[in-house]
Formats: C-alpha cells, sequence, structure tokens
C-alpha cells in the first residue's frame, strides 16, 4: 500500500471527517473548515467529495494557494473532476486586454455548473470570483453545441 493510499485511508475512516460528511448531506450546508496545514486540506477534501454526490467551491486566500490545491487535488482525485476558475486577468484601462486561456477555463466551469453533469471540485480565489460573470440564460444563447460528425459551415461558426 502507497504512502498516499495508507494516508487516504486514515482520512476516510476519521470520526471528524464522517462526521462532516454527514453535514454536508443536508441541504444547502455550507462549511468553513481552518487549521489544516500543508496536504490535509486535499485530503480532507478528496475523502468528502468521494463521500458527497454535491459540488464543491474552494476559495482560496490566493491564485498561488488556489494553484498549489489545484495541483494537489488533480493528484488525488481525477483531474476531470478538478476545476481551476481564475481570473481573466484583465489589464485595468485596456478592457479588450484579456488573457483568452483564462477566460477558456472560466467558460469550462461555468459550462460545467450550467450542464448537471457530475458535480466537481471548483478552486479559485477571492479576485477571480469578484468578476463579473454571464447569466445562465445568456450562456445558453450563446454556447454552440456540436456533435462528432455535424457538418458546420465557418460562417456559422464566425458569426
Amino acid at each position: 500500500m502507497s504512502a498516499t493510499s495508507n494516508l487516504l485511508s486514515k482520512y476516510e475512516k476519521s470520526a471528524k471527517i464522517n462526521q462532516i460528511a454527514e453535514i454536508l448531506k443536508k441541504d444547502s450546508t455550507k462549511i468553513h473548515l481552518k487549521g489544516l496545514l500543508g496536504s490535509s486540506l486535499s485530503f480532507v477534501t478528496n475523502v468528502l467529495f468521494l463521500k458527497s454526490e454535491n459540488p464543491f467551491l474552494l476559495i482560496l486566500d490566493d491564485k498561488e494557494q488556489a494553484a498549489y490545491y489545484l495541483n494537489d487535488l488533480e493528484q488525488l482525485i481525477n483531474d476531470q473532476d478538478v476545476l481551476f476558475f481564475p481570473s481573466s486577468f484583465r489589464v485595468p484601462y485596456q478592457i479588450e486586454a484579456v488573457e483568452n486561456a483564462n477566460i477558456l477555463l472560466r467558460s469550462e466551469v461555468l459550462n460545467r455548473i450550467n450542464s448537471r453533469k457530475k458535480p466537481a471540485i471548483i478552486v479559485t480565489y477571492p479576485e477571480a470570483i469578484f468578476e463579473k460573470v454571464v447569466t445562465k440564460k445568456e450562456l445558453d444563447k450563446n454556447t454552440l453545441k456540436v456533435s462528432v460528425g455535424d457538418k458546420i459551415s465557418i460562417d456559422l461558426i464566425n458569426e
């Protein structure tokens, strides 16, 4: 048994973790965990996520801390279930200057939430969630759904 598996096993058997898991099963429950050091937050989140059928939103202090925990969680959980919600890095006084990769990551998270697929863990930080996002109605209106084998004209995509 690897060291990681051994640690996960101990967290899974923890009475406190099981108590928190029961609390999370209640509708609209929000909890604030503090005092977890190093990767312990990742281990606790992993176990609680696997015991839950709800999405998780982790709001960390800053971008660097969010990236650290994102990396940790991707090592413990299927990386398809861990999403990063960054800020769009808009440049002040230059409304059009944005980081396209970050816009794509933000869109991926919003689409995952909108699609109601399997829950995910969303990792973010305050600057990212302070930015306005499109409404669900606007997102649906501006989403182009494409399937394998569909023939789509370039004009439609450009539009």
